[in-house]
């Protein structure tokens, strides 16, 4: 699933290494939900908590979100934001930020966020210091 949203996205060229996704959620603050429909898995959205590095204040992030593109427009997407949403709330996280690196249906997915409450506060960069 996450070389199917890697090989999307706009760095393509960052192979995905099994090892680092199963050392991710061997982390007790990282949590990981995935979206299935006729035994088949669609999508899954993970995320890290965290305290700001300024603030005690605390916070989820997340860390990869993706729906198979015959699946979007489904209900898997709400129900993937819902489960980390939830699961941020009964750790006590004080905010929950989703954002969009991969480039792709960058407008249709600001627009998803924003009809469940979220706030665009800024975008994100990347230049590609190896080419």
């Amino acid at each position: 699933m996450v070389t199917k949203m890697v090989a999307e996205a706009e760095f393509s060229y960052a192979a995905p290494e099994k090892h680092k996704i199963l050392q991710l959620y061997k982390n007790p603050n990282a949590v990981g939900f995935i979206a299935i429909e006729n035994d088949k898995i669609i999508g899954f959205i993970s995320g890290i908590f965290s305290e700001y590095f300024f603030s005690n204040r605390k916070q989820v992030t997340d860390l990869g979100f993706f729906v198979l593109p015959e699946f979007r427009g489904s209900r898997a997407a709400l129900k993937l934001v819902k489960s980390l949403e939830n699961w941020a709330k009964e750790i006590g996280a004080d905010d929950l930020h989703l954002g969009q690196t991969t480039a792709v249906e960058m407008n249709k997915t600001r627009q998803f966020y924003e009809r469940l409450g979220y706030k665009t506060v800024g975008f994100n960069t990347v230049k590609n210091l190896k080419e």
